[in-house]
């Protein structure tokens, strides 16, 4: 077995342990650019966007822009804490937090990310029978088996290189924003005015939205990666100096988050602007796949469903493996596995198993008929339901002294980030009392 991180990712470089093959690194050092864009914007997030313009035009756009400065304040906290505690955020919060609210914030984290592998999954069938035809359970249980022979005998960085080619289908959005020739500064006060209607549908819309934007595994993920990244000088440095380098990381990652995170916005705002332009401007209702594939028509012609099904296939692929490894991470700190390459191991099977659980969830969901365009909708609600609880267990934890000593994250950070806090925690008891009250 080629060794394993504590995210169920491996390193070939570093070695060999016993036992065979184990899932490769999905947390590997790609850096900003399509790869991470296609991962960010999964299927359950085209879909999400899409139908938001599709159902209310133009007036949710501002929600991909005014998240921006949080998204990113938020990965920077999940980034600070790993690098100077060199854990990842569950272990963090095993150590910091009481068990009953511990397990509250993972096991609704585990709930969601499982979920939203399931949905993945069956976009990945729906997007093969738009290429090709066919079984759509049957098109997804093969696109899983793919998923996991890929994390199994794959490094997930060589085998995204080919994946993001296909990912760029994802920036057909913007041709057909450009194609429309929109009056763009019609537009000006939608980026920046937030509208807010008082009704059940839209403020269930939000939810889903801000879950699909501020999703809580991207926050796993950051600080897996700088836990990752720091391991190799762990037994060659002593505490002080190894804060320091993390430090020094920290300032060269600021780069990076700020520019996949703004192209990961941009294209979510591409999305809304186009199924707004084509779906919504010619009272069409966004009803199928077949119909969301239609926004794309004003560059891809009879082709659209195909770039569509493309889109679905390859963010999905590139998605799984973050989404599976972050979720291991959060299982593996919950027993308390000891880092060692047992652990590593347990790891690896741990992320095939969840990868599995979700995958066989979505096949199930598949065979049963579900319209796949709410079940990758429902992903992304329910994500939006969940990460309120982890996002204030983490700005709680970037000021805790017992976590982070004297370097606790900027004012600026923390404002930033309880804003995206308060805003999602809003939209979630919104959705619900207007439920309530009709």
């Amino acid at each position: 077995m080629t060794s394993v991180d504590h995210t169920g990712a491996t390193h070939p470089q570093r070695g060999k342990v016993e036992g065979g093959t184990a899932a490769h690194s999905w947390a590997a050092d790609i850096g900003p650019g399509v790869i991470t864009m296609a991962a960010d914007n999964d299927p359950a997030g085209i879909v999400t966007y899409s139908l938001a313009g599709a159902q209310f035009g133009y007036d949710m756009l501002w929600t991909c822009v005014l998240s921006y400065p949080s998204i990113v304040a938020l990965q920077l906290v999940s980034a600070r804490i790993a690098v100077l505690t060199g854990n990842g955020l569950t272990t963090n919060m095993r150590k910091h937090y009481s068990r009953v609210w511990f397990l509250l914030a993972v096991g609704r984290f585990l709930i969601a990310n499982t979920f939203n592998i399931a949905a993945d999954v069956v976009a990945m069938g729906v997007g093969a029978h738009l290429l090709w035809g066919g079984s759509i359970p049957g098109l997804a249980t093969f696109f899983l088996i793919l998923s996991v022979a890929l994390q199994w005998f794959v490094p997930y960085a060589k085998y995204a290189r080919v994946l993001k080619w296909l990912a760029l289908s994802l920036f057909a959005y913007v041709g057909v924003d450009i194609a429309l020739q929109l009056e763009w500064t019609r537009l000006t006060a939608s980026f920046f005015v937030p509208h807010i209607s008082w009704s059940g549908h839209y403020l269930e819309m939000l939810l889903a939205v801000l879950g699909t934007t501020i999703s809580p595994y991207l926050l796993y993920s950051q600080a897996a990666q700088q836990v990752e990244t720091q391991r190799p000088q762990d037994a060659r440095s002593n505490d002080e100096s190894r804060r320091e380098a993390g430090l020094r990381r920290l300032r060269s990652i600021r780069g990076d988050t700020l520019i996949r995170t703004g192209l990961s916005n941009a294209i979510a705002v591409s999305m809304m602007i186009a199924a707004a332009a084509t779906l919504r401007a010619n009272g069409r209702a966004p009803d199928s796949a077949a119909s969301l594939a239609s926004v794309l028509a004003p560059v891809a012609g009879r082709f659209d469903t195909h770039l569509f099904g493309l889109a679905l296939i390859s963010s999905a692929l590139l998605a799984l493996p973050p989404l599976a490894g972050s979720a291991a991470h959060a299982v593996a700190s919950t027993v308390g596995w000891p880092l060692d390459h047992q652990h590593n191991r347990r790891i690896a099977f741990a992320l095939i198993a969840i990868v599995s659980l979700g995958g066989a969830m979505g096949i199930v969901l598949a065979a049963m008929q579900l319209d796949p365009i709410r079940v990758l909708y429902w992903s992304a609600v329910v994500n939006g339901t969940t990460a309120t609880p982890v996002m204030v267990l983490l700005v709680l934890l970037s000021t805790r002294h017992s976590c982070v000593g004297d370097l606790s994250a900027h004012w600026t950070l923390r404002a930033l980030s309880w804003l995206a806090t308060a805003a999602m925690g809003a939209a979630v008891v919104a959705r619900y009392a207007c439920r309530l009250l009709g």
